[in-house]
Formats: C-alpha cells, sequence, structure tokens
C-alpha cells in the first residue's frame, strides 16, 4: 500500500475508534438517566413547578425521551462503528503470523 492508502486507512480506524468510544459514552449517559424513570414520584413536582403538565403525559415524555435517546446512540453511532469496523477487517486482515514449528 502507498503512504496514502496507509494514512486513509488510519483515519478511517480513528473514526472507528471514536465512534465505539463515542456509543460508550451515549450508554453511560443512558445508565445514569436511569434514576429518573425510577424516582418519577420525586421529579415530575419539580417539572410540574416549571412546565404544568398532568403525570400521565410526564411519564410517556420521560419514555418517550430515553427511547429517543437510546434508538440515536444505536443508529448513528454503534451500527456505523460496527458496519466500518467490519468493512475494514474485510479489506485488510491481520498479517497471518509465521510461525517456526
Amino acid at each position: 500500500m502507498s503512504r496514502i492508502e496507509d494514512k486513509q486507512y488510519d483515519t478511517l480506524w480513528i473514526i472507528v475508534k471514536s465512534l465505539y468510544r463515542a456509543s460508550l459514552l451515549g450508554f453511560a449517559l443512558l445508565t445514569l438517566s436511569l434514576p429518573i424513570v425510577f424516582m418519577t414520584d420525586q421529579i415530575s413536582p419539580l417539572h410540574n413547578a416549571i412546565i404544568p403538565m398532568d403525570r400521565l403525559t410526564y411519564n410517556a415524555m420521560t419514555f418517550r425521551v430515553l427511547v429517543d435517546m437510546k434508538i440515536l446512540v444505536f443508529i448513528f453511532l454503534l451500527l456505523p462503528a460496527i458496519g466500518l469496523h467490519w468493512t475494514l477487517r474485510k479489506e485488510h486482515p491481520k498479517p497471518k503470523m509465521s510461525g517456526s514449528s
């Protein structure tokens, strides 16, 4: 391979690594937001003081936001990372080590 191809290949691997890290951070953010789901009785009055809404609407909005975040992390971060990783491994497999047996 030429130097330009090597540089492009390295750039693609940097993109793959950053997509994996971003998806990991996205899942960490989702995990950290789980207390909101379990503490709806305590958080709902605080939210209701700012924006008045009934309890069913608040619950639906909370779950919808969490579902949308999960979908966005999967579709825009994790799936492209897996697809690029798979393609790069298929295009440039690791060289086989020649052992002395």
